[in-house]
């Protein structure tokens, strides 16, 4: 990983985000580096069977990558949501098809392993790191921060990869914090950090979690609802922490949370809204369903967002000139993807503000 990395946003391999990333200033990109999960196959809830097999699945994955990210700079990439027995029409692993297609287009893709994962995942990332001399990173998660033995699991693991602690970024995901858990989030990662070996030695250490809601059924139709970047206040009381032999660097799953989404898309009722990141909150401006009012709704919700004290400026991030458009009618009241890009955009260019500036 860059070693001017201030920021780690942990974002699905989807149309949104790969749109975000690419519509972001350079001098923001050059802060972060984003760690992409694949998402899994899409489910055909009427025929109860997958949408599509592994191989159309992956098909574009590197191609869309080198268009949203390009090949300057390192990007992580993890299949936690393929499933492990899933194999492509010629036998190879899902891991080594789509880092075959992202070597020939020269992109510096770092696998991302698990302790969890099986022994095929590890040779194929121990296929990749012997091909691509980039490392991995390896994604320590809230099961294994209570693991007695997670010291000599991490060194076997590191073993069977033949890497040094060097050539290794360590991200530590707590996934999903609730408010109250949070003294309780903060013990488990210092006792995590007290059992990994070295944690001074490795490439780069990251923090990551997220407060953000699994769904926004919940919230009020016609509203503006608040909520709390817990994550946020994780990191900022490890980064006060003068104690520490080494501060993590910021991780988060931008406006989104942990876990695809497993809803039948025939049920759903998906309202109009925008996701909009401020100091400590996400302030979600929400308008009524899609389906029963329709789509016109975005250019009054962007209105709302205009208004809102948090709003920081037209031109602040793509995102903020297309809620902008958006509120003037300059633009098309686009779709959900739209909307994903929109928020995403304004949360990756925000948080890295927000770290240069609490640094």
């Amino acid at each position: 990983m860059a070693k001017r990395t201030l920021y780690v946003p942990i974002l699905w391999a989807k149309d949104g985000e790969f749109g975000a990333l690419r519509q972001l200033a350079k001098e923001v990109r050059d802060r972060l580096t984003p760690l992409l999960e694949v998402p899994p196959i899409p489910w055909d809830y009427a025929d109860d069977c997958p949408a599509r097999g592994i191989d159309q699945h992956l098909e574009k994955m590197a191609n869309k990558i080198d268009k949203a990210w390009g090949n300057q700079s390192p990007l992580l990439l993890d299949f936690e949501w393929i499933n492990p027995a899933e194999r492509l029409v010629d036998g190879s692993h899902p891991v080594t098809y789509v880092f075959d297609n992202a070597r020939l287009l020269g992109l510096k893709l770092v696998p991302v392993i698990t302790l969890a994962r099986d022994e095929a995942y590890r040779d194929a990332v121990a296929a990749a790191v012997r091909l691509d001399a980039r490392g991995a990173c390896l994604r320590v998660q809230p099961d294994d921060l209570t693991e007695q033995d997670l010291g000599p699991k991490v060194r076997e693991l590191l073993r069977s990869l033949a890497l040094q602690i060097s050539e290794v970024d360590l991200l530590i995901d707590v996934r999903g914090i609730q408010p109250a858990a949070l003294d309780a989030v903060g013990a488990s990662v210092s006792e995590a950090i007290e059992a990994l070996p070295r944690i001074e030695d490795w490439r780069s250490f990251v923090l990551a979690g997220t407060g953000f809601p699994d769904t926004l059924a919940g919230m009020p139709q016609s509203d503006v609802t608040r909520v709390a970047r817990v994550e946020w206040a994780c990191w900022r009381r490890f980064a006060r922490q003068r104690r520490l032999r080494r501060i993590p660097t910021f991780g988060d799953y931008a406006i989104s949370s942990p876990a695809p989404s497993d809803v039948d898309p025939r049920v759903m009722k998906p309202s109009a809204s925008v996701r909009y990141t401020a100091d400590d909150a996400w302030v979600v401006f929400k308008g009524r369903n899609l389906k029963d009012h329709g789509y016109d709704q975005f250019h009054d919700v962007c209105r709302r967002v205009l208004r809102a004290p948090e709003y920081s400026g037209n031109d602040f991030s793509w995102g903020h000139r297309y809620i902008y458009d958006c509120a003037n009618r300059r633009v098309s009241r686009g779709n959900l993807t739209t909307w994903r890009k929109v928020g995403t955009s304004h949360h990756l260019t925000f948080v890295v503000e927000q770290i240069a500036t609490a640094a």
